[in-house]
């Protein structure tokens, strides 16, 4: 990546990175109702989520997802993928109130792509068993993504802040410079959902369900279109971008890809992830 070009990307992009990072210190959490913040997680300058599979057991490692964009700079590149890699990273667990009641240690990043969807997912030195002994309650995912109109909330670990708006549905393509993702979630930044640096990776939950329907990964900012914001492309290949709309990015294709021994597994069949070239 080219000297001039990594420096736009850093400045930019992570708008829900960067500002998190640069601001450094974490701001007391506010009087929240209970449950608002449960399973969700504090990353350096990012938020992320604790999820457990359906088949999961007590005694498996635990395992939390954010951006794939949080997990390295420079950033992966358009179709990089990286797979099992060993990565320790100090996570801290928040409890309901968004008090941090566990810091724990990530150990394997299992997974991590900005390509189709901009995901990591990392493995726990910890059990479910060991977070449940903590007061840690993990998010489960749902098997689909949000329809037009559904109502959901983005609770960020890092800040112990809350956003809540009403989805206005997906972007058949959403292109960031050579990044592309697919079905990209559209949370309306003036109907609630103004997120801003350090809610990279926050969990997208149904106010529904309880259940985690994507992930917070970027949102408009001004600039070259394409360049400095993300544009979203229809079918029909027609480009527009968006004032004031921010964007997740999809999460149930994760459990495509759970096989039956309970282990994250691209080999799965069906799993819809991206898969490392070559």
């Amino acid at each position: 990546m080219a000297v001039s070009r990594l420096r736009r990307t850093l400045s930019r992009l992570l708008l829900l990175v960067l500002a998190g990072a640069v601001l450094g210190a974490v701001p007391p959490a506010a009087a929240v109702e209970t449950g608002r913040f449960e399973g969700t997680a504090r990353l350096p300058g990012c938020s992320g989520a604790v999820v457990r599979w359906p088949s999961a057991l007590d005694d498996d490692r635990a395992v939390v997802i954010t951006n794939g964009h949080c997990v390295r700079r420079p950033f992966l590149g358009a179709r990089e993928t990286l797979v099992d890699q060993e990565q320790w990273r100090r996570i801290e667990l928040l409890d309901g109130r968004g008090d941090v009641t566990m810091t724990v240690r990530g150990v394997r990043l299992l997974y991590a792509s900005m390509y189709r969807t901009d995901l990591a997912v990392l493995q726990l030195r910890e059990t479910y068993a060991d977070l449940a002994a903590g007061g840690v309650t993990p998010l489960s995912l749902a098997t689909s993504g949000p329809s037009r109109g559904d109502e959901v909330r983005i609770p960020s670990g890092y800040w112990r802040e809350q956003r809540a708006c009403t989805t206005t549905g997906t972007a058949y393509r959403l292109h960031e410079q050579d990044w592309d993702w697919w079905r990209s979630i559209r949370l309306p930044a003036r109907d609630g959902c103004a997120i801003r640096g350090g809610y990279s990776g926050s969990p997208i939950v149904s106010r529904d369900t309880g259940l985690v329907v994507g992930i917070a990964n970027t949102g408009y900012v001004g600039g070259r279109r394409c360049i400095d914001s993300a544009c979203e492309e229809n079918r029909r290949g027609d480009v527009r971008m968006v004032r004031h709309m921010n964007y997740g990015q999809q999460t149930s294709w994760l459990l495509t890809c759970v096989g039956a021994d309970r282990s994250f597994d691209l080999g799965t069949p069906g799993c819809r992830l991206a898969k490392p070239r070559g």
